[in-house]
C-alpha cells in the first residue's frame, strides 16, 4: 500500500514537472506562431492564467500584422474570466472602438458593458458604479441600434434601474422609520419623481400617507390644519391610484383618524 502510494506521488510529481517544464519552453520560444497557437490552446482548455502571459506578450509583438486583432480578443476575453472586470470592460470596449469592422466588434461592446453590470454593487451600498454601467448600455444602444444583444441589454437595464429604485426607495423608507416624517415626505416625492414607474409606488403612497398623519397627530396648532388636509389629500390619491391595495383598510382606518382628529 505504501509502496504504490509512493509510485503514485512519484508519477503525479513527474506529470506536473514535465507540464511546467513544458509551459516554460513555450514561454521561452522565439516561435511566435507556435506560441500564440499555444496560448489559444490553454485559453479554450480553460487554463487562462497560463495563456495570460502569452497573450499580454504577444499583444506587443503581433502589432500591425494580421493576427493582431485575434490575439487582442483572446487577451480582453482572459482578463475577464480572471475576473479582472474593471480590466476588461476597458479592453473590451477598446476592442469594439479600435476594430469596429471586426465580427467580434459587438460581442467585445456587450461584454464590456456586462462588465460594468457586474461592477454594480448591491443597492446599500455607492451606486456609482451603477450609474456609469447604466451609461454603457445607452452608449451601447446609440452604437448598435439593431444589436442581437438588444435583449439581454434591456434585462441588465432593468436590473440596474431597479436597484437604483430600491435605493431610493430604501433611503426614504429610513426616513419614516426613524419617524422623521417631514424628511420621509420630501424623500418619497423624490423617489417617485425619479422613478414615475416605481415597483415600489404603491407603498410609497402608503407610507406617505402615514406621514402625513403623523405629522398632522403631532403637530403644533397653526399647522394642524393644513396638514391635515394634506393627509386627505394623500389618502384620496392612494385609495384613487390603488382601489386595490393590501394597505386600502389600513389606510380607511388612517382616514378615520385624520378626521377625528379635524373634529377635536
Amino acid at each position: 500500500m505504501i509502496k504504490s502510494n509512493i509510485l503514485f506521488i512519484l508519477g503525479f510529481s513527474a506529470i506536473v514537472f514535465s507540464s511546467c517544464s513544458e509551459y516554460q519552453k513555450v514561454l521561452k520560444s522565439t516561435d511566435l506562431d507556435f506560441k500564440y497557437e499555444q496560448a489559444v490552446k490553454l485559453f479554450e482548455d480553460e487554463e487562462y492564467v497560463k495563456a495570460f502571459p502569452l497573450l499580454d506578450e504577444l499583444l506587443l509583438l503581433f502589432r500591425g500584422t494580421d493576427k493582431a486583432e485575434d490575439v487582442y480578443y483572446y487577451y480582453c476575453k482572459a482578463e475577464y474570466e480572471k475576473g479582472n472586470l474593471l480590466s476588461s470592460a476597458y479592453h473590451f470596449k477598446n476592442f469594439s472602438s479600435t476594430y469596429k469592422d471586426n465580427v467580434r466588434a459587438e460581442e467585445c461592446a456587450y461584454l464590456a458593458v456586462y462588465c460594468h453590470f457586474l461592477l454594480s454593487p448591491k443597492y446599500s451600498l455607492d451606486q456609482t458604479n451603477t450609474y456609469k454601467a447604466l451609461d454603457e448600455v445607452k452608449i451601447f444602444f446609440d452604437k448598435y441600434p439593431n444589436s442581437t444583444y438588444t435583449s439581454s441589454c434591456n434585462d441588465l437595464k432593468t436590473k440596474l434601474s431597479d436597484k437604483l429604485e430600491k435605493k431610493s426607495f430604501e433611503n426614504a423608507k429610513l426616513y419614516y422609520t426613524t419617524q422623521n416624517y417631514k424628511a420621509a415626505i420630501h424623500a418619497f416625492n423624490l423617489a417617485l419623481q425619479e422613478h414615475q414607474s416605481s415597483i415600489f409606488k404603491e407603498e410609497i403612497l402608503f407610507l406617505q400617507l402615514k406621514s402625513y398623519f403623523f405629522l398632522a397627530q403631532n403637530s403644533v396648532e397653526e399647522k394642524k390644519d393644513k396638514r391635515i388636509k394634506d393627509t386627505i389629500i394623500a389618502f384620496n390619491q392612494f385609495k384613487n391610484t390603488h382601489p386595490e391595495s393590501e394597505y386600502l383598510q389600513e389606510s380607511k382606518r388612517v382616514f378615520k383618524q385624520v378626521k377625528l382628529l379635524r373634529n377635536k
